[in-house]
């Protein structure tokens, strides 16, 4: 007997010659249910670039079409999650109670899309927020799953995002800087966040990006 990796409470399966050399369920059925509950529903009508919900009949949907007076639009969003019920509460409990064995969770109910690209570039933090939490939220789940990536974009300390509304975020400075003269030209960019809302950050992270003239760059995010 084992135990859910999320809840610790007891799983009980019973071996058959089907589910022998099956590897064992991480998730109790009460987690699992849980999750399934936050999944990205693919029936509902969605933007094709950013998978927000439409409210028109544009094929590019208003946060789109705000963003795209500034930026370059990233080619495509992949995301599994929504950002409520429990990915919101693990992510909360995750990143601002320091619970660092959740890293564990995300990880494993986390694939990276199946598209190509040439390098996957993590969503830094401030160091003076990872110093104060002990790790940086993006990478430690990528270490988790095992996913090899690089560490290009730096950031400054500033306002927490989640306490500044649209308007002032896209007013805002672009936060990240690049310290590096790795030639990028022609490359495709897999960026990964923890949470994608509004798409500023990202995108002010892609400005950066396509100023080095990479070909296109993707994001993947954990829950939108």
């Amino acid at each position: 007997m084992h135990r859910c990796i999320q809840c610790l409470q007891p799983i009980r399966e019973n071996l058959t010659v089907f589910n022998f050399y099956r590897p064992r369920e991480q998730f109790c059925h009460s987690c699992q249910q849980q999750w399934d509950a936050v999944a990205l529903d693919s029936k509902v009508d969605r933007c094709p670039r950013c998978l927000n919900k439409q409210t028109t009949d544009s094929d590019v949907c208003l946060d789109c079409q705000f963003l795209e007076k500034t930026f370059t639009l990233m080619s495509q969003l992949y995301c599994d999650y929504q950002y409520t019920g429990v990915m919101k509460e693990v992510i909360h409990n995750y990143k601002f109670m320091r619970d660092y064995y959740l890293a564990k969770v995300l990880a494993s109910k986390l694939k990276l899309p199946k598209t190509s690209y040439d390098m996957i570039v993590p969503i830094p933090s401030p160091y003076e927020r990872d110093a104060e939490r002990t790790f940086n939220p993006v990478t430690t789940v990528l270490d988790e799953m095992g996913v090899t990536y690089t560490n290009l974009i730096k950031t400054q300390l500033r306002p927490k995002q989640s306490r500044l509304g649209k308007i002032a975020r896209a007013k805002a400075s672009n936060p990240f800087f690049i310290d590096s003269e790795i030639d990028l030209t022609g490359k495709v960019i897999l960026l990964v966040d923890d949470i994608y809302t509004t798409g500023l950050t990202v995108h002010h992270a892609g400005e950066l990006l396509c100023d080095k003239s990479v070909r296109k760059f993707k994001v993947f995010a954990f829950s939108r």
